[in-house]
């Protein structure tokens, strides 16, 4: 179990390294566009902050309000032992901390992620189950029906479509401003329900069909023949199903948790939420290097710890997990 999790912590701190010299590479090394080639031994950062038509004094200038001017990996070993500090550097656009830019825009887009995976998870599960309970029948395929049709449908043709016809029949929409949780919890909810379902109703169809999959073969299993022949009542019955549909369940939350990032970006433009998938688009507008690796960072952060989770949570769920990490466990492999 020691060292499973060890293993386990050891990844993530490689993953973590890596995602930060990709970021630095992108943000802070690579970041020409439009065509522009800039001076020899120009960052090009600095190209790209002076604008077009800029001469090489001014790109000068910026690279040395920025730092730019230093060697590539003094920049980059600067910028590991700023980050261990907590340091995000200073936004391009504002001046001010990038931790204080990124920070607030990290409830709005965790109230999104959260909110949505509850919902995606208890809806999927109980369409799973009913439609399990009642194979073959037609509820069974009317609810796998409309599962694939909630599949095959984007997230931002969800939204568009949701808003369109909220605005055309009553002709306004109460959540078209967040406010926090802590303001008011009641105009949070009216901001928050509609991208909760837009962006759950796909990931609803996914976890129905696969959790109807894997109770129809849980159902198959000697321990759930023995506890339908022992009189249990249907709702106990259906609770072992749900425990031994679980592992591949808590598998593809997490999996699913970490596609969100793409997914929110899209939700929160379009019912202009504040949260870091916005802040990354206007970011871009402004060519803000520091708070758009800022806001990849967290993301990458927040997919990192949530995989982790689910990789100790799955070492508690699945015994084998426990004993085929145990010294000898290869030997105890059934």
């Amino acid at each position: 179990m020691l060292s499973y999790v060890i293993a386990r912590l050891l990844w993530a701190a490689i993953t973590l390294v890596l995602v930060v010299t990709v970021v630095f590479v992108i943000f802070f090394v690579l970041p020409g566009g439009g065509g522009r080639r800039e001076p020899r031994g120009i960052s090009p950062v600095a190209v790209l902050l002076a604008g077009r038509g800029a001469r090489v004094p001014e790109m000068r200038a910026i690279e040395q309000r920025l730092k730019l001017d230093r060697p590539v990996l003094v920049q980059y070993l600067h910028y590991v032992s700023s980050l261990a500090r907590g340091d995000l550097g200073y936004s391009f656009a504002s001046n001010a901390p990038v931790s204080s830019v990124v920070l607030p825009a990290l409830v709005p887009s965790l109230s999104i992620a959260l909110g949505a995976s509850v919902l995606w998870v208890l809806a999927g599960a109980v369409v799973g189950t009913v439609s399990a309970s009642r194979r073959g029948s037609t509820t069974d395929r009317v609810l796998m029906g409309l599962s694939l049709a909630a599949l095959s449908l984007p997230v931002f043709f969800v939204a568009l479509m949701t808003l369109a016809a909220i605005l055309n029949t009553t002709g306004i929409y109460a959540g078209n401003r967040y406010v926090s949780l802590s303001q008011s919890p009641w105009e949070w909810l009216e901001a928050m329900w509609l991208p909760w379902i837009c962006l759950a109703l796909p990931l609803v169809a996914v976890y129905a069909r696969m959790i109807r999959s894997k109770v129809l073969e849980v159902k198959a299993e000697d321990y759930i023949r023995t506890s339908v022949a022992k009189g249990l009542s249907s709702s106990a019955v259906i609770r072992h199903e749900l425990r031994g549909s679980l592992t591949p369940i808590v598998t593809m939350y997490g999996l699913d948790l970490s596609l969100l990032a793409g997914g929110s970006i899209i939700i929160e433009r379009i019912f202009r939420i504040p949260g870091l998938g916005s802040l990354l688009l206007d970011a871009r507008d402004f060519y803000d290097f520091p708070v758009m690796a800022g806001v990849v960072l967290l993301f990458s952060l927040m997919i990192i710890v949530t995989n982790l989770a689910v990789d100790l949570l799955y070492c508690g769920i699945d015994p084998r997990v426990r004993i085929n990490s145990a010294p000898g466990g290869s030997s105890a492999r059934v």
